[in-house]
């Protein structure tokens, strides 16, 4: 009996270390102290993409700054720390990370100590986009500051050494939340709200593992979606200064308006151009689960290897390129309830963001323009009657998943008849 118990003991620690191997990278929040954070990836063999989501306590931090850690030496990154209270940060290599070290450092300009900063999601993913953990795990570290003997810097094992007891704790336990969105086309998910800014490149640490330098291969059907694994040493360094430009999406035009509301009005902020180089088929889409878009995209002008393309809140359906005109023909499935998404391509040296037009689908929508105008009549004298998003207010968001709507049933009737 004894042979047998030991025989089932052993196997089952052999399970346990092989699930422990695979599923092993991750990433933990940790405090410096005076308003300095670094975010440490741990067992990252393997991960070529990161997508992580940061939130931090604005009554004490403000103005954040991210900064290229050793671990990710070589690699695009591109960080979004302009909304306050929240940090988007993705990070796309040629080749996979090994081992573990600092993937990004974040600075506050402004600290007052005591405010925590949680990584509330990450995506890990493979050159292949198969995930490689980390989805469910959120990690969270205190600010501090230096010499305060009150204050200590956390707990046993955090950042500057406080005793049992303290309050501010840099490493407190790991909690669980839900899985992120997830990521297509074999690349990294990017920061969509608005351009990169704020973002420094220090030198890489000091025993930092080096960039690695990819092998030549032979190269790629331009077709292919996966990061180009062909890319050379030059072409690392370029990506490692590339720039990132955005386009405005039919959604922030909606936020930002503020004139008299009409059908025609509403109607026409959703066809107003959003790129001479990109277009989406159909101009507006619901994101019902069912219904794909087509995003034509012109890339005649991008020089260099076959670009990468990366989808945020929808998922690829089938990807090709017309050899004779340069365009790109991308569709995708937009993630069910969704009311924004996002195509990035990403080219030696320049990342464009194209936001899709995409809305929630809803009940209840004018058949014509004359209910649509009774519609923001009502809207404007019970606005609680037309929260369409849940938010509890009503404002330029209902206005636009309404039209939304309302164009996707205008679309839909002439092939219904």
């Amino acid at each position: 009996m004894t042979r047998p118990i030991k025989h089932f003991v052993t196997a089952t620690i052999l399970i346990l270390a092989s699930a422990s191997l695979a599923l092993g990278a991750s990433m933990t929040v940790s405090s410096s102290g005076n308003g300095v954070f670094t975010v440490q990836g741990s067992n990252m063999d393997g991960v070529a993409a990161i997508d992580l989501t940061l939130s931090y306590d604005t009554t004490t931090l403000k103005s954040p700054t991210v900064s290229q850690g050793g671990l990710i030496s070589g690699a695009m990154l591109a960080a979004n720390p302009n909304n306050p209270g929240s940090i988007r940060i993705a990070v796309v290599r040629t080749t996979p990370f090994s081992g573990s070290g600092t993937v990004v450092t974040i600075t506050f300009g402004t600290h007052a100590g005591g405010g925590a900063v949680t990584k509330t999601s990450s995506l890990l993913t493979d050159s292949n986009g198969k995930s490689m953990g980390d989805n469910p795990s959120t990690s969270s570290a205190n600010d501090y500051n230096i010499g305060d003997s009150s204050s200590g810097g956390g707990g046993a094992g955090g950042a500057g050494g406080g005793g049992a007891g303290s309050n501010n704790t840099a490493n407190p336990p790991t909690t669980t939340t839900g899985s992120p969105n997830p990521t297509y086309l074999g690349t990294v998910t990017m920061p969509s709200d608005n351009p990169s800014q704020n973002v420094t490149k220090p030198a890489p640490e000091a025993g930092a593992k080096p960039a690695e330098a990819p092998t030549a291969e032979t190269p790629q059907s331009t077709a292919t979606p996966a990061v180009n694994e062909t890319a050379t040493v030059a072409k690392t360094r370029k990506a490692e200064t590339a720039t990132t430009s955005s386009n405005t999406a039919v959604l922030e035009r909606f936020r930002a308006y503020r004139g008299v509301k009409t059908p025609a009005i509403l109607i026409a902020l959703f066809k107003q151009q959003i790129s001479a180089s990109f277009r989406q088929e159909p101009l507006v889409a619901l994101s019902d689960g069912t219904t794909a878009v087509t995003i034509v995209a012109d890339l005649s002008a991008e020089s260099g290897s076959s670009p990468n393309f990366a989808l945020n809140g929808a998922k690829l359906v089938s990807l090709r390129k017309d050899d004779a005109s340069s365009m790109w023909f991308i569709e995708a499935l937009p993630t069910k309830g969704a009311l924004s998404a996002s195509l990035m391509v990403l080219s030696e040296n320049h990342v464009t963001e194209y936001p899709l037009t995409i809305a929630p689908a809803i009940k209840n929508v004018a058949a014509t323009e004359a209910a649509f105008a009774a519609f923001l009549k009502d809207a404007a004298k019970a606005p609680a009657q037309h929260d369409l998003n849940g938010d509890g207010n009503y404002d330029g968001i209902d206005d636009y998943i309404y039209t939304a709507n309302y164009l996707a049933r205008q679309e839909k009737a002439p092939t219904a008849k």
